[in-house]
């Protein structure tokens, strides 16, 4: 790593506030390492970002993340390649269609793609964290988490499904394992601590729920021309990457780079435990925080 350069891995790269970050951060010095699903489109952005950042130095992985073999496999593929990171940012997600889905590990797709991959990739590389001083996690959530009503007992939706409803809890519950991985790190007394945070972009015009069957798909193509760019809107993840966590409150929830009250539940302490447990127990990762 160049001397006083910091290494990035962006989830969502290859398009929207994931890509437009991508671009910032690079310009900004920063190692940037693009993850997508599609290896064409990740490599067009690695050539567009390079193109006007020559010295920018970039490099891909590509997974399916609603899959947990195609997520640990990420993981796997990152440590083999570095021996550390300092900026992790799950910024993957998207709204799925009016009907339930399952994916190929049985999870519905929301919650595995919103909750279930950060989570997977926020413990898989928790070492490569911890070995920078004042490495952090940036989750992207959502203003959306208002409309969450978390419940755990069905938490894959096997007996009711919305996907707006889906969408909010997927986003709140991203709000929730950032508040349950501060409590825990503060419990550990990790001399190395890194601080994980949520934010919400905006209302964007991106390709965001452009192959979903939602109302998000509607909203989006009706209001797009009077939402705001994905420049601004990957304004405060390239901001929380910056910062130093001292600056920052472990667990916070970021809108406009200012720190926000989140919408939580009034048992917003036991539900994120819960959860924490829960997404243990589903994908057989443990996230163990040294102490």
């Amino acid at each position: 790593m160049r001397a006083g350069s910091k290494r990035v891995l962006i989830t969502g790269a290859t398009e929207g506030i994931g890509k437009a970050a991508a671009f910032q951060l690079a310009a900004n010095g920063f190692e940037v390492i693009l993850h997508g699903r599609n290896a064409e489109k990740a490599a067009l952005v690695k050539q567009e970002i390079q193109v006007r950042y020559p010295d920018a130095k970039l490099d891909i992985l590509i997974a399916d993340l609603e899959s947990r073999a195609d997520t640990v496999k990420l993981a796997d593929t990152f440590n083999q390649r570095y021996d550390s990171l300092d900026v992790l940012v799950n910024n993957a997600g998207g709204v799925m269609n009016k009907v339930r889905q399952e994916t190929v590990d049985g999870w519905e797709r929301t919650i595995a793609l919103n909750v279930l991959a950060p989570f997977m990739c926020s413990a898989l590389l928790l070492p490569a964290l911890q070995r920078r001083p004042g490495a952090k996690i940036i989750n992207t959530s959502s203003m959306a988490h208002m409309l969450g009503k978390p419940n755990l007992d069905d938490l894959m939706y096997e007996t009711k499904f919305n996907a707006q409803q889906a969408y909010g809890d997927a986003k709140l519950y991203i709000i929730l394992l950032g508040v349950e991985f501060a409590r825990r790190q503060q419990l550990a007394d990790d001399p190395n601590r890194i601080g994980m945070y949520a934010f919400h972009p905006g209302v964007i015009a991106s390709n965001f729920a452009k192959d979903s069957t939602s109302v998000y798909h509607h909203f989006f193509r009706w209001f797009r021309p009077f939402l705001s760019s994905v420049r601004q809107g990957a304004d405060t993840m390239v901001y929380l990457a910056a910062q130093e966590n001292a600056d920052l409150q472990n667990g916070g929830y970021y809108v406009k780079r200012k720190k926000k009250r989140a919408r939580l539940p009034a048992n917003a302490r036991n539900v994120a435990e819960q959860l924490w447990e829960r997404c243990e127990s589903l994908t057989g990762i443990w996230f163990e925080i040294p102490g």
